[in-house]
């Protein structure tokens, strides 16, 4: 779902959507193995990696490919900047960044995906697969996408001769929004809205099997227990982050300068919590995502990556995907392709 909280500053290791350390752009070999329309999963470091293993879910994030030499469509978010001093003590994070998620809904190369999920020595996520399904629907929900959907087109943020188009929906661009991951609206439903316009890996995912004419994906309600699971999960995963000196935080001294009754690591964790529960992204109260938590009339509804795939508690009549088992995902077409993921 990523970089978010995974997946994605070099990219840091409180990463919401995806792996840890990936570069933003460079080379790889001109095309991976998954079948035009196929969706590819996988299972990296960060934050929403400590959602997913608290609701007893696999995938922390998914894309959906446009063929072995193609583009591929996700939404993604890159690390927030850290405020300024002496914001940084109380709020932590930059309020905008951490609730418009940059880059957001995006389609990227070869190359852009590659360094997305990879460091440049290779290492990335611990698990990689895609799934076709119905292969005929599956072309027909990435051609929708790439030839029909309205789209803009920006230069990189790192790299001002690489282009990358962003798709639009309801007029806008569309951001990462963590909310989305408690509630994900109307996103799956036609025209369908969200807080921030907002979408995630797998919420985009929903959207575009309904766009593409192949039917509604119904959402999945997780209970309370789950929930206030995940919630403490994800405070605990970035309070640690922090604390390790990672991610936004790579310079230890940040705990020296803001007054002792600070702290910092804490208030990092509670922003971000409290933007994923009640979708208050401005402040590092604790007492909004653990009102939720301690709720326990209080649920949430969503599309994750694991019921795009039809695993676990999800059927696999959920997605025309989710009747294919997984394959394993390879980069292997001859020549090289350079991009960049943001």
């Amino acid at each position: 779902m990523h970089r978010f909280l995974a997946g994605c500053l070099a990219v840091s290791a409180l990463v919401f959507a995806h792996s840890a350390h990936a570069s933003e752009c460079g080379y790889t070999s001109a095309g991976w193995n998954a079948p035009n329309g196929a969706v590819v999963f996988d299972r990296g470091e960060g934050p929403i990696r400590n959602v997913m293993d608290a609701i007893g879910e696999y995938r922390t994030h998914s894309m959906l490919s446009h063929g072995s030499i193609g583009a591929a469509s996700h939404a993604t978010m890159a690390d927030p900047d850290q405020n300024s001093w002496p914001t940084v003590c109380g709020t932590p994070l930059n309020v905008n960044q951490l609730q418009n998620g940059y880059p957001g809904l995006e389609q990227v190369n070869q190359g852009g995906i590659y360094h997305y999920m990879y460091d440049p020595d290779g290492s990335g996520p611990e698990w990689t697969a895609w799934q076709l399904g119905d292969a005929m629907g599956a072309a027909q929900v990435a051609d929708a996408l790439w030839f029909n959907h309205p789209y803009v087109s920006d230069v990189s943020h790192v790299d001002s001769g690489q282009y990358i188009d962003r798709p639009l929906w309801n007029g806008a661009r569309v951001p990462y929004s963590l909310f989305q991951y408690r509630d994900l609206q109307t996103v799956n439903q036609m025209p369908g809205s969200a807080t921030n316009n907002g979408m995630v890996c797998s919420t985009f995912l929903a959207y575009a099997h309904n766009y593409a004419g192949r039917g509604l994906v119904s959402a999945y309600t997780y209970p309370h227990d789950r929930i206030a699971n995940a919630s403490n999960s994800l405070y605990t995963g970035v309070y640690n982050h922090c604390k390790a000196s990672l991610g936004w935080f790579e310079n230890a001294a940040l705990t020296v300068i803001c007054p002792v009754f600070w702290n910092v690591c804490g208030n990092a964790g509670n922003q971000v919590a409290n933007c994923m529960a009640a979708g208050r992204c401005d402040t590092s109260s604790s007492s909004i995502w653990k009102g939720v938590r301690d709720n326990s009339s209080t649920t949430a509804t969503s599309i994750s990556p694991d019921r795009i795939g039809g695993w676990g508690v999800h059927p696999i009549s959920s997605t025309l995907w989710a009747s294919d088992y997984s394959h394993q995902l390879q980069w292997n077409s001859g020549g090289n392709v350079y991009g960049c993921w943001q």
